[in-house]
């Protein structure tokens, strides 16, 4: 095995290992209603929190893209690996009573801090092998994404069988592993430079002095090609980015599709801890309350549902990200079918979501339906689209591409996220339960996602044309 190749390995591994913790943000449901129960935030502040992870998350990623294309992801993933213990362990010293300040405010500058890590982490794992991997980009962007989503399932589970209820320990679990698989991924992520033609040819040359002639011949035939027709040689990458990328269609309507689905996906992900405890009091064998004299086995069997649906999105959205990796490779090397297809398919799978909680979910044995769809589409999604922004805009600034296009939906997650809330609060006021208490806000992420559908097939129509 040449040093290039175990160079490449070690690389790949390491942004594996670092993607596997860079998904916490997704954990937020499992821990939101302790956290309001505990501080006493009402639904709008504790949504502004979860909005705050998606800002760290999605806001930071044109910033370490840029850093990553020019300086290398090793540096920003040790800043990472420092950045996200900081944000959990401040969040769960504020959640113990540690921090004698418990505004809502500063909990979500824990959280936003949390979020930016992972932000950096992830980034500089798909720029390293977005440079250091040309082909098979579905699947080499399909596996570092499938882990990213399935970092949910995991902590969730361990959540589950380790700490239950005792959300402080957990949060300083999450704060301490994270921060350590960072910190020992960062330390193997290098971009390792293409092979070069006349130095291999040398090596073989010098590995078989018998076939010096033909290797010397090889050498002069690749030093004449540099003198041939432009039209003769192998095209030169496409290189889009700056401000073209604002001004290029294409990205407008990536863009736009992706505020628009991821949106309403992060809607659900930050929501469905309450959608389940107003499902669950909204039953007729159960107590319909909604105060704090909740009894502990209510209390404990919510925690475990939300966990449940948590460990869900996060395994369907690793199926998802890693299948659509796969499936988009063997569909265009066989089929020529292009990868936006599984864009507009993603879309999709959310809308379907979306209507079912609309007009088939009427209590939580129902909502397991909803959560898979949801979370297959949202992992669909963020595997496709950095595969597409890297084939259509090129690698040499692929950082700061898919940075400014994937920080979209943080605005699309926030406007969402508000919707619900203040829909939530309002239903409060009354008492509400069940599922009259949102289903008016799932009516609205239902026509952004046909709409979202709608621009991208349009997309695809015209490229297709073309």
């Amino acid at each position: 095995m040449s040093a290039r190749l175990i160079k490449l390995t070690t690389s790949f591994l390491a942004a594996l290992l670092i993607s596997s913790v860079c998904g916490t943000q997704y954990l937020f449901s499992a821990y939101s209603t302790s956290l309001a129960e505990r501080l006493d935030f009402s639904s709008i502040e504790i949504n502004t929190i979860g909005s705050a992870a998606n800002y760290g998350v999605y806001l930071c990623k044109p910033l370490f893209g840029y850093i990553t294309d020019h300086y290398g992801g090793r540096r920003t993933t040790l800043f990472a690996s420092f950045g996200i213990f900081i944000g959990y362990f401040c969040l769960a010293m504020t959640y113990n009573g540690t921090f004698s300040d418990s505004s809502f405010l500063l909990c979500a500058l824990y959280v936003f801090i949390a979020g930016m890590a992972s932000s950096a982490g992830l980034v500089s794992s798909l720029v390293t092998i977005a440079k250091n991997i040309t082909s098979f980009r579905g699947i080499a962007f399909g596996a570092p994404m499938a882990l990213f989503g399935l970092s949910a399932a995991i902590y969730s589970e361990i959540n589950t069988f380790w700490f239950k209820k005792d959300t402080y320990h957990f949060l300083l679990f999450i704060a301490v592993s994270s921060g350590l698989c960072m910190f020992i991924g960062s330390w193997f992520l290098v971009v390792v430079p293409p092979p070069n033609i006349k130095d291999e040819l040398i090596e073989e040359e010098e590995g078989c002095s018998s076939c010096s002639s033909q290797a010397t011949s090889k050498v002069d035939k690749t030093d004449k090609s540099e003198n041939t027709p432009l039209l003769n040689k192998v095209k030169e990458e496409v290189d889009i980015g700056g401000w073209d990328l604002f001004h290029n269609y294409d990205a407008k309507v990536l863009a736009m599709s992706m505020f628009l689905i991821a949106g309403t996906g992060l809607m659900y992900i930050n929501n469905v801890g309450s959608i389940i405890k107003s499902l669950y009091y909204a039953s007729s064998t159960r107590p319909h309350s909604l105060s704090n004299s909740e009894d502990n086995s209510s209390s404990s069997h919510i925690q475990e549902l939300q966990n449940m649906h948590v460990f869900f999105l996060s395994v369907f959205s690793c199926l998802g990200r890693f299948s659509v990796g796969i499936i988009s490779d063997f569909a265009g090397l066989l089929f020529e079918l292009p990868r936006l297809w599984f864009f507009i398919i993603s879309g999709v799978w959310l809308l379907l979501g979306q209507l079912l909680i609309l007009f088939y979910v009427s209590d939580l044995d129902k909502l397991l339906i909803v959560t898979v769809l949801i979370g297959f589409g949202f992992g669909n999604l963020y595997a496709i689209a950095p595969t597409i922004v890297s084939e259509w805009f090129g690698t040499k600034r692929f950082g700061l591409n898919w940075g400014m296009i994937a920080c979209i939906p943080a605005f699309g997650g926030q406007l969402f996220n508000l919707l619900f809330g203040y829909n939530n609060d309002q239903h409060q006021h009354h008492h509400c339960l069940g599922q009259n208490c949102y289903d008016s806000v799932f009516y609205i992420s239902a026509f952004a996602c046909f709409f979202s559908i709608c621009i991208s097939s349009r997309l695809l129509y015209i490229k297709t044309r073309n």
